[in-house]
């Protein structure tokens, strides 16, 4: 028969001979992969720890320029909005305990 095709036998590199050496690579990759996650979280925390520190500081001295204020209205509404900021801070900090 002349319209038969010959095909050659499977190559010892073939896609199937890798899938089985994959599991070997691939779990270090993921062991790799997941410690690097792991590093990034550590470190997200740290900054996220960081930030609410640093406003909380900043709320601090935004307390000490509202006392610096001469107009009693315009310190009353300094003051509330320095304690809503607060009260955020409050629950950022909680959320940050949670991470």
């Amino acid at each position: 028969m002349q319209n038969v095709i010959g095909f050659r036998k499977k190559a010892s590199g073939s896609a199937e001979s890798r899938q089985q050496r994959l599991p070997v690579n691939a779990d270090s990759a993921i062991a790799e992969l997941a410690s690097s996650i792991m590093d990034f979280q550590s470190m997200a925390k740290g900054d996220i720890g960081n930030a609410v520190q640093m406003l909380g500081l900043a709320a601090q001295h935004a307390r000490q320029i509202a006392m610096q204020l001469r107009d009693p209205a315009a310190r009353q509404d300094f003051d509330e909005h320095i304690a809503r900021i607060e009260r955020l801070l409050d629950v950022a900090r909680e959320m940050a305990l949670d991470l």
